[in-house]
């Protein structure tokens, strides 16, 4: 089947020529990701990006990686010499700097092939940082304590309006602090907001609407209308929707956070025209001595591209069953940004009214700078964009609102029975700092050597106590030790929880009656939600790929069916859901982007089924 349609895609599509960004490497006997990300002086993390499958392989070896062979260059500010004390090493100075060590050896290069010595003088790259969002994340959160990190040039006065305090509050809560510097940390108590009481019925519900609910979303999302909500609420004539105002409706009417079904109803009839931009890399099939199927075999990214392809040809062909009509036009984007400008001269995009990809960053960068005189939105499929772009949408929920997920289950279900512990590398040090405000007494796992040991993990584990371990890591190493290392205690009678982020670095080998007996709870942007068996007529597996291009490009199409506009459809109040995925775009301010908001939240179940956690709402 892939074959018949890589040749349909030759027949139709204009090819591209690809400059060298990018490398493929062939992974050797005895390498990890980090040997291979020393060689080619990028980060693992950068790997990772370029490979989302990867926890798929049972070994490394002999696989065919994707290598980004981008300026590291360009994300430094200056270098700092630092001469090494006693008993330091690369992580602590790592974990000092906030920098890999990855990175630190790739500018100190005498550390390829001898230790760190003291006394050693090394040059630290100072990365450029972004302004810092972790207050952000702090101010949008739900908890009524917690502690404000000062910024250069903030204010009490700033800070304490911020949190809707006084200074006079404010200070009363930091006696200490009578002239604060930045990088102090202030306490903030918020105050309980007062809810109205509301009579309760069994035939009516009562629902708060918002400031940026407008009357029509408020409609399609509740499905009632104008003159059903004037007659249930007199006043609403006079107020109208907004300022938290609580609106009186039936019982029945679907609610905010519900699932949400686009294909009941639809307002703009019209031809949807919608562009698939995806790195097929077909030069290299032409110019290839190898068969198709060769080639194929070789090179992963074309195989995804074909598999998001193949999903997104079956949401035309079941759109088109729903009476909508789709006029998908695909272009192969290739693996560069040249390759991508010379797309972008040749055709004519002005009339799409979605772009669906593309895939890498520089492709990313130069769709968007081009669509974005005409405000055409770009949904990414399956990366998120490294750039702000107020026409990008990043369909994969966001790092920040899976370590959220993860710290809102964690103070609405932690009791004086846990007992809290956390195991993170140094690629991951800001969910580490989350937790570390938000839960002083977590223990932490002390790695002495750089692989770990069994009794590292159970110094931090008490018996008698429920014990609630966090592993944030991409290392597969770390991950398997972890995870079979608590197993073990657990089998000593400990009473052990595992908790995790993401389960990227779980490969699909290790035993799910491991994670079962753990209870592991996990975040991730997928989940079988229809039971799709992932095959199709002929019987032959298809991807998680297939998938998430299905799932994206009929969640397009049917926004833009429903209201003829994807923009106005981020208003709509609910979240839609299909084979795998879920998503509620929001418009995330300080990043200038808009980010899906819906993400699973999955615990392992004692008969090994797989269970969605609703969170509490919060007040």
């Amino acid at each position: 089947m892939r074959i018949l349609i890589i040749s349909l895609i030759f027949a139709v599509f204009s090819f591209t020529a690809s400059a060298q960004k990018f490398s493929t490497y062939t992974v050797e006997d005895q390498q990890d990701l980090k040997t291979v990300a020393q060689k080619f002086d990028v980060s693992v993390t950068d790997i990772l990006n370029f490979n989302p499958d990867i926890s798929r392989y049972k070994k490394l070896e002999g696989e065919t990686l994707v290598i980004p062979l981008s300026d590291a260059e360009d994300n430094i500010s200056r270098f700092e010499s630092y001469e090494v004390e006693p008993k330091e090493t690369l992580y602590s100075i790592s974990k000092t700097y906030q920098v890999e060590v990855e990175t630190i050896i790739r500018y100190n290069p005498f550390l390829k092939t001898r230790e760190l010595n003291s006394a050693d003088v090394l040059e630290i790259p100072i990365l450029k940082r972004p302004t810092d969002i972790s207050n952000q994340s702090v101010k949008n959160s739900t908890f009524s304590n917690l502690k404000h990190l000062v910024q250069p040039k903030e204010t009490k006065y700033g800070i304490a309006k911020d949190y809707g305090l006084t200074v006079e509050e404010l200070e009363a809560l930091n006696p200490n602090a009578d002239v604060i510097h930045p990088g102090d940390y202030l306490i903030i108590e918020r105050k309980k907001k007062q809810t109205p009481e509301l009579p309760e019925s069994k035939e009516y519900k009562y629902v708060k609407v918002d400031s940026e609910s407008d009357l029509d979303a408020l409609q399609k999302s509740f499905k009632v209308t104008n003159e059903l909500v004037e007659k249930l609420n007199p006043a609403y004539q006079y107020t109208g929707v907004g300022n938290g105002i609580v609106l009186k409706l039936p019982a029945d009417a679907k609610g905010k956070d519900k699932r949400l079904d686009l294909s009941s109803n639809f307002s703009d009839p019209s031809q949807k025209q919608i562009g698939l931009f995806l790195p097929f890399n077909l030069e290299k099939f032409k110019a290839s001595k190898k068969t198709m199927k060769e080639e194929l075999m070789d090179n992963r990214i074309s195989r995804i591209a074909i598999d998001l392809y193949e999903g997104a040809l079956a949401a035309v062909d079941s759109a088109q069953k729903l009476g909508i009509n789709v006029n998908l036009r695909t272009f192969d984007t290739g693996m560069s940004a040249e390759g991508m400008e010379q797309l972008i001269n040749n055709n004519d995009l002005s009339q799409l009214q979605a772009a669906i990809g593309p895939v890498i960053q520089p492709n990313v960068r130069k769709l968007s700078q081009h669509l974005s005189k005409d405000s055409i939105p770009i949904i990414l499929p399956i990366t998120e964009a490294s750039m702000s772009g107020t026409q990008i949408f990043n369909s994969l929920p966001s790092r920040a609102l899976k370590e959220e997920m993860i710290t809102t289950y964690i103070h609405q279900n932690i009791t004086d029975d846990v007992n809290l512990s956390l195991l993170s590398d140094a690629q991951n040090s800001h969910f580490k700092q989350v937790i570390d405000r938000t839960f002083p007494g977590t223990k932490h796992v002390s790695m002495s050597e750089s692989y770990l040991q069994m009794n590292e993990v159970g110094a931090v584990l008490q018996k008698g106590k429920t014990n609630w371990f966090i592993l944030d890591t991409d290392k597969i190493g770390i991950a398997e030790s972890t995870v079979s290392f608590l197993e073990s205690y657990r089998k000593k009678d400990y009473d052990i929880k595992l908790i995790m982020p993401s389960k990227s670095a779980l490969r699909d080998d290790i035993s799910n009656t491991y994670l079962s007996n753990l209870k592991l709870l996990y975040t991730d942007s997928n989940y079988d939600v229809s039971e799709y068996k992932l095959k199709d007529e002929d019987d032959i597996l298809k991807s998680k790929y297939f998938l998430r291009g299905f799932d994206v490009t009929m969640d397009v199409i049917l926004r833009l069916a429903y209201v003829g506009d994807f923009y106005d459809t981020v208003k709509l109040d609910g979240f839609t859901e299909y084979y795998q995925n879920k998503f509620q775009y929001q418009y995330d301010v300080f990043e200038k982007i808009y980010r899906n908001t819906a993400v699973y939240l999955i615990e392992y179940q004692d008969d090994l089924k797989l269970n969605v956690i609703e969170l509490l709402p919060q007040d």
